[in-house]
């Protein structure tokens, strides 16, 4: 098997990469939930009535559905993000240490 190799700066790259997928997702979907929630195109009718309810349950849930998508990037940036840091400070104390170790050796 063989070591992983980590670059940090390749993780925190693309943490910064998804999170801005996922404003940009965002943003697109506050944009379409303003256009297709405003009015009511199909009538005050009962055809456009029934048509419109069974419409906007179909879209709320849609767009429900986009935002949790919205919070998994987030979160999957949050997680990459964090172990970028985590490989960094890592390095730093086994470099610490490394340091320390060839100082009591006398080097």
């Amino acid at each position: 098997m063989k070591p992983m190799h980590t670059e940090p700066e390749v993780l925190a790259g693309a943490a910064q990469a998804i999170a801005g997928a996922a404003v940009e997702l965002e943003d697109g979907l506050a944009a379409l939930s303003a256009t297709v929630t405003s009015g009511n195109p199909w009538g005050a009718d009962e055809p456009g009535t029934v048509f419109g309810a069974a419409y906007t349950e179909v879209l709320s849930h849609a767009l429900e559905t986009y935002g949790s998508h919205v919070q998994q990037l987030l979160g999957a940036a949050e997680g990459l993000a964090d172990w970028a840091a985590q490989v960094v400070e890592a390095d730093q104390r086994s470099g610490e240490l490394f340091q320390s170790l060839h100082g009591r050796l006398g080097g």
